[in-house]
């Protein structure tokens, strides 16, 4: 029995194991995809930058004024626009927190690929003053997600200046008669050729004697100004002048100022016959020369004998052409004692006098042609021997016509030979003023 029962046992253990290790699958997978949706998710609001921005202002682009072109570029940067309203109208131009509304020359796409459009602009006119800033509004470009763009205000580098500059100016005495110009401005300048530029705001220069004009300054943003320059105390070089008409005007006056101005504001008919005219000082010499043409009564070929210093004058240009002598010296030719100091003439007195004669024409002026004061000098020339460091520049009045433009270093000034003057002025300045003063006087003329 206990064989039989192993036996039995064995039998059961190998049917169950049977059962246990070879349990068999089915091998069968069934796939089953379902699109429920296809989702493009944007969450990045449409970007508008300003890439760069520039003005028209040559040497200092960081400033501008109204006349000003401003330029630059903006990049709006999205895939899905659906509505897209950027545009110059929509542009906020401020001013220092002011709106303004310059005048907008361009506003063009000028490039595009799929996520990004470059935009170009242009603008002008650009008023009041402070900082530039742009401001793009909220709402201007939507994608299709239905975002929006942002507001957004870009600061810019660029400051609006539409103030000219204010000016003080002082003249300072230094060492040797001379004077220096001092100019404090109120806000920095651009450099002025030939003047010495402190902090950007104080200019200073040099002279040697006295003169007037305005030079013009200019700020940053090219909003220009005019500085009075007003030197009177400078001694190191010293121009004196006079004229002799039939007021018997003997007036020495200093540089630049006017011969005879009796006769301009009475706008008489007297006319000047004689000039006197003194440079001393740290000049070299001979350094001024001086010629004129004088119209008399007699015409061509006749000359004369000044009443007063018996000097000899011509018809014509003087020194007299057919002479070795081209100009007068001052300091030097024509000399003469007047008024306490020596001075060299030009012309001569008598020219207006009734039954004067020339000395080699025995035909006297009648007392009704010599009334009218017709004759004197109608032309002035002066120059200098050196122009490295100095001009001279020169100017004459003619009755019924005005102040004649200014002319300098040599040129003649004259409205027609048979138009004798009535004043004058002269004054030598340095050369890198020379313009300066020529446009000053040249407000006060008339005939160009």
């Amino acid at each position: 029995m206990h064989k039989k029962a192993k036996i039995a046992m064995s039998l059961f253990f190998i049917f169950f194991s049977s059962i246990i290790f070879n349990i068999s699958y089915a091998k069968y997978v069934i796939e089953d995809t379902q699109i429920v949706a296809k989702l493009d998710i944007d969450r990045c609001k449409p970007q508008i930058t300003l890439t760069d921005i520039t003005t028209s202002n040559t040497g200092y682009t960081n400033y501008a004024n109204k006349t000003h072109t401003i330029s630059g570029h903006i990049k709006l940067t999205e895939k899905n626009i659906v509505r897209n309203n950027l545009s110059s109208n929509n542009m906020k131009i401020k001013v220092a927190n002011k709106i303004v509304t310059p005048n907008f020359k361009n506003f063009s796409l000028i490039s595009e690929n799929s996520t990004e459009k470059i935009y170009s602009f242009s603008f002008t006119n650009t008023t009041s003053d402070g900082n530039l800033s742009i401001l793009i509004p909220e709402n201007i470009v939507e994608d299709k997600s239905g975002l929006i763009n942002e507001e957004t205000t870009f600061n810019t580098s660029i400051n609006i200046d539409n103030t000219a500059p204010v000016s003080t100016f002082q003249e300072i005495a230094t060492t040797n008669g001379k004077a220096n110009a001092q100019i404090t401005i109120n806000e920095a300048i651009r450099p002025v050729d030939n003047w010495q530029l402190t902090n950007n705001k104080v200019l200073t220069k040099e002279f040697c004697n006295p003169v007037k004009y305005a030079l013009p300054i200019i700020d940053y943003a090219q909003n220009s100004a005019e500085a009075l320059i007003d030197i009177k105390n400078a001694t190191n070089i010293l121009l004196q002048y006079g004229t002799y008409d039939a007021y018997s005007n003997q007036t020495l006056v200093s540089a630049g100022q006017i011969s005879s101005p009796k006769t301009i504001l009475d706008n008489s008919i007297c006319k000047t016959e004689a000039m006197y005219i003194s440079l001393t000082g740290d000049i070299p010499k001979p350094f001024l020369k001086a010629r004129c043409y004088v119209y008399t009564h007699w015409g061509e070929g006749a000359y004369g004998i000044c009443n007063y210093a018996e000097l000899l004058y011509y018809h014509g240009y003087n020194p007299n052409p057919s002479s070795s002598v081209e100009w007068f010296d001052v300091e030097k030719d024509n000399r003469l004692r007047y008024q306490g100091g020596f001075f060299t003439q030009l012309g001569g007195l008598g020219l207006n006098l009734a039954n004067k004669t020339a000395t080699n024409v025995k035909v006297p002026i009648p007392s009704e042609i010599a009334k009218q004061y017709l004759y004197g000098i109608s032309g002035i020339q002066f120059k200098l021997t050196d122009t490295t460091n100095y001009s001279v520049v020169y100017q004459a009045y003619v009755k019924d016509i005005g102040w004649l433009k200014a002319s300098s270093d040599g040129k003649e000034n004259v409205y027609d030979h048979t138009k004798p003057i009535s004043a004058f002025r002269i004054n030598i300045v340095p050369k890198s003023e020379k313009q300066y003063l020529i446009n000053y006087w040249n407000r006060d003329a008339i005939f160009y």
